[in-house]
């Protein structure tokens, strides 16, 4: 008897290039009229976004850089933004192929291999904006985006009111407005229009999983996996801020803890974070989700840390 592995993971390799003649066809049926953009060539360490969508144009350690160290840590930002996007939409993919098999009927399955469709275009076209090479040898690793393993994890599980709360109700809900504003900051018109073209999709994903979520019965033990969940999900999200002060001791070396404060005080992260937690939990808010709610708010959930780094 042949045992099958049903839920692809997501440390798949790369396809090899016969197969990748089949995908590429595919795709461009798909895409149709934007099928030329998979060729696009880009410049070397492009700048996405400019210092002043990072916070950096307060930092004094960035604005005292070099022109040079400048470009550089710019450069450094947008790539780690775009790797950000190209590993939540793997998880997507990973997380919409289970759906169809987690699917309690015929049309809840073919809505969730469409939508699964929907995410392997979104990693297509994000690929043409990162190096050939790291996207071929799989260089975007988990390890260094701790919310991207985070997620991979949520994927796996087994619970399915789990998974679709955390993934497609909060995840797809932050990354809609996440995209929305890359898209209208980026310098770059094909990739702003790239990233606006995920906005329907997204919206459609997360309106989806709204309604299914309310339409589920929930035990206790998932209520209490979910709260688990979130309360980590939420503590990562205002850790991302680790990715731009990463990429400033990459350019100017080691930064002393009082160094890391300072920027943190400067690019004004308590701020951003309660901005941040307060949108996350209107997304959260479900007729079937008020116990989970009330015990995020018991366990602090939603109050913003101090000056992590």
């Amino acid at each position: 008897m042949i045992k099958q592995q049903i839920i692809p993971g997501s440390s798949l390799p790369q396809v090899e290039d016969k197969l990748s003649c089949w995908l590429s066809s595919a795709l461009t049926t798909r895409l149709g009229k934007f099928s030329q953009f998979l060729t696009l060539s880009q410049t070397n360490n492009p700048v996405y976004w400019g210092a002043n969508f990072f916070g950096l144009d307060k930092v004094t350690v960035f604005l005292n850089a070099t022109i040079t160290e400048q470009a550089t840590i710019l450069q450094l930002c947008s790539r780690k933004l775009l790797e950000e996007a190209y590993a939540i939409e793997k998880v997507g993919l990973q997380y919409m192929a289970k759906m169809v098999l987690l699917s309690e009927s015929t049309q809840e399955q073919m809505l969730y291999a469409l939508y699964s469709a929907d995410e392997v275009t979104h990693i297509a076209q994000i690929s043409r904006f990162l190096p050939k090479s790291q996207i071929n040898n799989e260089q975007i690793k988990p390890s260094e985006h701790p919310l991207f393993q985070f997620l991979i994890n949520i994927a796996d599980a087994q619970d399915k009111a789990v998974i679709l709360f955390v993934l497609q109700v909060v995840l797809e809900g932050w990354s809609l407005s996440h995209y929305r504003s890359l898209a209208i900051e980026c310098r770059e018109p094909n990739l702003s229009l790239t990233l606006q073209g995920f906005l329907l999709d997204k919206s459609r994903h997360h309106g989806t999983g709204v309604m299914l979520f309310h339409q589920m019965s929930l035990t206790q033990s998932s209520q209490e996996l979910i709260v688990k969940t979130l309360t980590k999900f939420l503590r990562l999200i205002q850790l991302r801020h680790q990715l731009t002060i990463d990429a400033i001791a990459q350019v100017k070396g080691y930064l002393s803890r009082s160094q890391k404060i300072r920027i943190l005080e400067e690019l004004d992260i308590e701020s951003h974070n309660y901005t941040c937690l307060k949108f996350l939990r209107s997304l959260m808010r479900n007729p079937n989700s008020g116990a989970i709610l009330q015990q995020l708010e018991t366990k602090g959930a939603f109050q913003h840390l101090n000056r992590a780094c």
